[in-house]
């Protein structure tokens, strides 16, 4: 077996519960698999996996996996008690609220605590954005200084929070448009409530939340790459949800936005690679099967929202130079998706280059 190889046959294991590979296939790229999981930022399933496997794992190197564990399970109970603090004061507010993706989505995992953790994303919407942070702000160890953006951050303790008046900014006026109307329907109406450390949190329902945890993924990953941690949590919501999803507003929305296409391709690494049923997986075709190889090769590269691209590592510090070097890295994107999606690339590009000129010109005018 290859690194990515033995790492996706683990990864597998450890979503379903499936026979794992024998030692004598992981052992010659054992530190290969430790560094793709921590790569993708699966190391709480897969190293749980190992620890369980009766593989002859080093002493020390189990000892580490242990301590991961240990930090990962911490962060969950600090990420889960700030959102009961956060939404409870925001419900004393009569400030309504939406969580997504991460500890909404940990619940579809059979172990939901080996889900490694990022941030807390709140959805408030552009109109309660303010009165939001008027309310959060003195509970807060940290805030920004200023809402920019899509969204507004605050950080209780160790653990960052974006408050959000928007969920995504697709690439032209039209997406725009249209995406408004699912993202208000989708997160106003048949929410699903979580307890949170006694508090009720809402997630959205689960076809809107099947679509936006792939555009999610699909944004990332023509941005700077995206880790197999949210294709899991992808996976699993659409295995766990298979009988309450309607595949005909689901294909509506895709359509809609321009998004069947890369659905499909990244549907090949869902079932393909990551082991979910084909029948589960809403309008699956073989038909991308090659060209979802390049993508999973991207992926592997690249990493969690690209942390493991050694590229964009070497950004230079100035202004001017970094921007630059940004405006080299977009090129890269463009040819690199042109192979895989060219349409979506063209738009995704024109419309990253235009956003680009108009901050450098925003910048330099304000200086």
């Amino acid at each position: 077996m290859t690194a990515p190889e033995a790492y996706l046959a683990l990864l597998r294991a450890a979503l379903w519960g499936t026979d794992i590979p024998a030692w004598e296939d992981i052992a010659p790229v054992f530190d290969e698999v430790l560094e793709l999981c921590d790569g993708q930022k699966t190391r709480g399933l897969v190293f749980d996996l190992l620890l369980r496997s009766g593989y002859p794992v080093p002493a020390e190197t189990a000892g580490r996996m242990q301590q991961l564990l240990y930090r990962i399970l911490n962060t969950h109970r600090k990420l889960n008690a700030a959102i009961a603090r956060v939404v409870s004061v925001l419900q004393e507010a009569d400030i309504p609220c939406v969580l997504l993706k991460g500890q909404g989505v940990a619940r579809f995992y059979p172990n939901p605590l080996l889900r490694e953790c990022g941030d807390i994303d709140l959805y408030v919407g552009t109109e309660r954005l303010e009165s939001a942070v008027k309310v959060l702000a003195p509970l807060a160890d940290k805030v920004d200084d200023q809402i920019t953006g899509k969204h507004w951050q605050l950080w209780i303790g160790s653990s960052e929070i974006e408050l959000h008046r928007y969920t995504m900014v697709p690439e032209s006026r039209s997406l725009i448009r249209y995406f408004k109307g699912i993202e208000t329907e989708g997160l106003s109406q048949d929410l699903v409530p979580l307890n949170f450390d006694g508090v009720s949190v809402n997630i959205p329902e689960n076809t809107f939340n099947a679509f936006y945890t792939f555009y999610h993924t699909w944004y990332h990953f023509t941005k700077s790459g995206v880790g197999f941690r949210q294709l899991c949590d992808w996976v699993r919501l659409m295995h766990v949800c298979r009988e309450s999803i309607d595949r005909t507003r689901l294909s509506a929305m895709l359509k809609g936005m321009r998004l069947l296409g890369p659905w499909r391709l990244f549907g090949c690494i869902a079932v393909q690679d990551l082991g979910l049923p084909a029948e589960e997986f809403p309008f699956y075709d073989e038909t991308p099967l090659s060209k979802s190889r390049r993508v999973l090769d991207l992926i592997l590269s690249y990493g969690n929202f690209g942390q493991a691209d050694q590229h964009r590592r070497q950004r230079p510090k100035g202004y001017l130079s970094g921007k630059l070097f940004s405006f080299g890295t977009h090129i890269r994107q463009f040819f690199l998706l042109q192979f895989i999606a060219p349409g979506e690339a063209f738009r995704i590009f024109s419309s990253r280059f235009a956003e680009s000129i108009r901050r450098v010109f925003k910048d330099l005018f304000h200086r």
